[in-house]
């Protein structure tokens, strides 16, 4: 079975030895002290080098034995203290360059604990990721919730406190454009948007119906732009927002069967990035720099969006996050009022990297994704049936032309 996981509840190992470790509030006094008191070293029962003679001679100028040893205690620490210093300063540029070069929020300060200040609106809020922050928003806050959903609203989001239902049909503009108009005249204007809602479906390229591309990419990225549309001045008008992307560990990779959707994951993340640029200089003396802009890169998660690859990845003992995993460390994001980016688990955030790899190590990446996601060919016939049937239904005449 996948290896299930419970991040949500326990602290990364990053965070603890960031903490602990590489804290230089910590490292730094201590490093102080030794410096100043040597002798406190002397009384460390700290082992030994030893030299071991190898069992065979090497040429000059190659030594004839090894030494074993622990790094001597003075230079570990001095070693923490500059490793944890850079850490510190690389986050401190991290939090400056995200939020346009303040360290305090611009405009409107945040009130999610005074009742019906914030409205947070949720995109396909009745599953998955949503579902779970729609609940973790409700206990940690007194903000109004918004949920948004082709899906009817689940049982257990119904006894939620502040909690409002729109349907919506993400694919198509006018049906969102009439949602967000009710949004507004029932509610109010959202200052928190995360943009949640996707869907996903295993098959080659070859296999993927015209149809469901386009539907894809209405979802995952078309829907973004509309809604930044309709809610983007209205937040920069109250000095105040926080649109919050999720996006995909697929933003920085493409994996085979899921050729369409890193796609969309790839131009989210572009417009983000976009997005972020534009807040900073074309609307800076507009209420830009009052806005937050947050990415959400999540590993493979037990959700409905997985649903048609998730037996491959039970077979292949892939690790597979819960919901709430990704859930818990979005809102706890929200809840500091700063722009960032969230990685689940923390440690894929040094997994952008590949791609300033070599080609060879990238795509020894991609093919071991394989396996996570093949469907086999049984899966893509029947996608492939599937979407001929709404070819049929629709009356559509396809003709191939020879060049």
């Amino acid at each position: 079975m996948a290896v299930q996981s419970n991040l949500s509840n326990l602290p990364s190992l990053a965070s603890i030895t960031t903490g602990t470790l590489f804290n230089p509030l910590l490292t730094g006094p201590l490093l102080l002290y030794v410096l100043r008191h040597p002798s406190v070293l002397e009384k460390l029962p700290w082992p030994p080098t030893k030299y071991y003679n190898l069992p065979f001679d090497l040429p000059f100028p190659f030594p004839s034995s090894i030494r074993v040893g622990a790094t001597p205690p003075l230079k570990t620490l001095k070693f923490l203290f500059t490793w944890g210093l850079i850490l510190s300063v690389n986050r401190l540029l991290n939090r400056l360059a995200l939020n346009y070069g303040h360290l305090k929020k611009q405009g409107e300060p945040w009130e999610f604990q005074t009742e019906g200040k914030e409205t947070v609106l949720i995109t396909g809020g009745c599953s998955g990721f949503g579902k779970e922050m729609a609940k973790m928003f409700a206990e940690q806050t007194k903000a109004k919730i918004v949920v948004l959903d082709v899906q009817a609203l689940p049982d257990d989001l119904k006894d939620v406190p502040r909690l409002s239902y729109y349907k919506v049909d993400l694919t198509s503009p006018p049906s969102i454009h009439e949602t967000i108009k009710q949004v507004l005249e029932t509610s109010s204007v959202p200052t928190v948007l995360i943009n949640n809602a996707g869907i996903a479906q295993a098959h080659t390229i070859l296999s993927t119906s015209d149809e469901f591309v386009e539907k894809i990419f209405r979802v995952n990225v078309l829907s973004h732009f509309t809604l930044l549309r309709l809610l983007l001045p209205r937040m920069m008008a109250q000095r105040k927002g926080h649109v919050v992307t999720i996006a995909s560990m697929a933003s920085y990779t493409g994996c085979p069967s899921l050729g369409d959707y890193c796609a969309t994951k790839h131009a989210v993340l572009g417009m983000h990035e976009s997005l972020v640029a534009e807040l900073a200089t074309r609307y800076k003396d507009q209420g830009g720099h009052c806005i937050q802009a947050t990415t959400v890169h999540p590993m493979w998660a037990r959700t409905p969006l997985v649903g048609s690859w998730e037996r491959q990845l039970v077979a292949s003992r892939a690790a597979v996050l819960e919901a709430k995993d990704v859930a818990a460390p979005v809102v706890r994001h929200v809840l500091t009022g700063r722009s960032g980016s969230v990685f689940v688990p923390e440690r894929f955030r040094y997994a952008t990297i590949a791609k300033g790899l070599p080609d060879w190590v990238g795509i020894k990446m991609r093919l071991d994704l394989a396996v996570n996601t093949d469907v086999g060919r049984e899966a893509e016939r029947e996608t492939e049936r599937q979407a001929l049937e709404v070819k049929e239904r629709k009356g559509v005449e396809e003709s191939w032309v020879e060049t």
